[in-house]
């Protein structure tokens, strides 16, 4: 009887130490759960608010190169904002003087890792003062005729904003001013392919339509001199009138070529 009665201890504590067991494996499994759930990026919304960029910048880089955060938009977007910032205060200019450059650079890796376009839309206002500024840029080089440089900030503009449609009018503008008739055919063959897919300009920021002004009479302007092509100016203007008509600068061109 003694015997059986160790037995079935036995088997009992094995039962226990399989039930122990078991539920170690589960802590274990829900524990490593808890690991894998993504960063809030709390600390990052913090320091912002508190214009501490440079801690910003340097929790926000080691958030774009972990494992688990390094596919999120959010540290990205942190790191353009907090750029962008620093840009315009000449304070932290010494400090990084390509903070505007990285600000868009990071801003097109936000667009990258946004596949639904969510975090671009919560940070409309942000993507616009961005735009903005390079547009300020872009209008001060077609003032001054630098045509060459003005394609880079083009380029740059593209990098967050690929789609906006005058850029690429502004762009064939450019390139036909530099004689490269190819490049020029390309980019206006673009740049009618994307107005002629717009079907309304309800969505679009005032900066949208500027670009739009900016671009459309630049082309026209390479079209009448450079290319000897008013027609085909004429016609562009017809074209994109409905959505420009609240513009001044815009009406005043259209009537002095049109009319």
């Amino acid at each position: 009887m003694k015997h059986t009665g160790s037995m079935n201890n036995l088997k009992n504590i094995t039962s226990a130490a399989k039930k122990l067991a078991f539920v170690f494996i589960l802590l274990i499994g829900f524990g490593g759960k808890a690991k894998a759930q993504p960063p809030t990026y709390d600390d990052l919304i913090i320091l912002y608010a508190d214009n501490a960029y440079d801690k910003l910048l340097k929790k926000a880089e080691k958030y774009t190169q972990g494992k688990d955060s390094k596919k999120d938009a959010l540290p990205f977007l942190y790191m353009a904002k907090c750029n962008f910032q620093m840009s315009k205060d000449q304070k932290w200019l010494e400090k990084y003087p390509k903070a505007f450059n990285d600000a868009i650079r990071f801003a097109g890796n936000v667009i990258k890792k946004d596949k639904e376009g969510v975090i671009v839309e919560e940070n409309k206002e942000f993507f616009i003062d961005l735009k903005t500024a390079v547009v300020e840029d872009i209008k001060n080089l077609v003032e001054e005729g630098s045509y060459a440089k003005l394609m880079g900030y083009i380029a740059k503009l593209h990098r967050f904003s690929k789609d906006d449609v005058g850029s690429y009018f502004l762009r064939a503008a450019a390139q036909y001013q530099e004689k490269d008739k190819g490049g020029a055919k390309l980019s206006q063959k673009e740049a009618w392919e994307r107005l002629e897919a717009v079907e309304s300009v309800d969505g679009w920021s005032d900066i949208d339509k500027e670009m739009l002004r900016v671009g459309v009479i630049e082309y026209c302007n390479a079209q009448i001199n450079v290319m000897r092509q008013e027609t085909a100016a004429k016609d562009l203007l017809g074209k994109v009138k409905q959505w420009l008509e609240d513009d001044e600068d815009f009406m005043a061109y259209y009537d002095r070529i049109v009319n």
